[in-house]
């Protein structure tokens, strides 16, 4: 019997599933880049979360994201059509990234072969948009063969999802144009973590925690988890930076505060990492459409 499936799913290399999970569905993903003084590099292959750590401590100055490029997007789906009938394609939110605009205008220059493919704005970034991935690539498994029946699914699913984070510093927010010169200077002075959520597709300041870090990590976690409805099935801990004591704190606390069917840790790419600094993380889970 052939495991050929009518439709596949794509997404972007900041979805920061783990490859097994990714593997298991056959989901390709599609690359960013980092732009430095030494280069351009492509994001999971070329350029880690420590490299750019690195190169930022030790003096760089320049650490520019781009979205993958039209050719990238036009090169993944014309492969995927070979196998499939249909693409879907759940991109990072328009509102942080161009990786939406650039998925579409492929699509445009593949003529009658690109309304075989479907762009959706997921609207949001790292596991959060993973949590929608995930959801498309069930629905498939279970049978689903009808591209606008999953998309309906993942509109009514994007107001459900969580996705924030925590970071340590407010200082490669700054390096990246997410907060002014004068909220980091704050920040560093008072000691502040800045608490950022993505909100009808826009990421903003949620919140901020004062003091020591693993205090405020820990209220950060305790005030996440006090949100109605979570859906118990499966939260990710997705972190940049995170030491493995750092982990262990912040599992332990989720554990003694809620308990999920599954608790998936997984470090973010290098795009995601450079834009919030080491010793990051978020709790990104999905709440229940009541």
């Amino acid at each position: 019997m052939s495991d050929k499936r009518k439709i596949c799913i794509t997404t972007d290399c900041v979805c920061d599933l783990p490859d097994e999970m990714l593997k298991e569905d056959n989901i390709d993903l599609v690359y960013f880049y980092i732009e430095t003084d030494t280069g351009r590099f492509r994001d999971v292959s070329e350029i880690t979360a420590q490299n750019i750590f690195d190169y930022l401590n030790n003096g760089g100055q320049k650490s520019i994201t781009n979205a993958p490029e039209p050719d990238d997007f036009v090169k993944l789906f014309t492969e995927k059509l070979e196998n499939y009938d249909e693409v879907i394609h759940i991109a990072t939110g328009s509102g942080i990234s161009a990786s939406v605009k650039n998925s579409k205008s492929a699509v445009e220059q593949m003529g009658s072969l690109g309304e075989r493919v479907h762009v959706f704005d997921s609207g949001h970034l790292t596991t959060g948009m993973g949590h929608m991935v995930l959801k498309a690539a069930e629905m498939i498994r279970k049978g689903a063969d009808n591209s606008e029946s999953i998309i309906t699914e993942l509109e009514k699913m994007r107001s459900m999802v969580s996705t924030s984070f925590m970071a340590d510093s407010a200082d490669y927010l700054y390096h990246n144009g997410r907060v002014s010169k004068f909220v980091k200077a704050i920040c560093g002075v008072l000691n502040i973590h800045p608490v950022l959520a993505m909100k009808n597709g826009i990421l903003g300041l949620k919140a901020i925690q004062i003091g020591n870090y693993e205090k405020s990590a820990l209220r950060y976690v305790r005030k996440e988890l006090k949100t109605p409805n979570i859906k118990t099935d499966r939260l990710f801990i997705t972190h940049a930076g995170c030491t493995a004591s750092d982990i262990k704190m912040i599992k332990n606390e989720v554990s003694r505060i809620m308990k999920f069917d599954s608790v998936i840790v997984t470090k973010a790419s290098a795009t995601v990492s450079g834009n919030s600094g080491p010793r990051t993380f978020g709790l990104l889970y999905v709440k229940e459409n009541k």
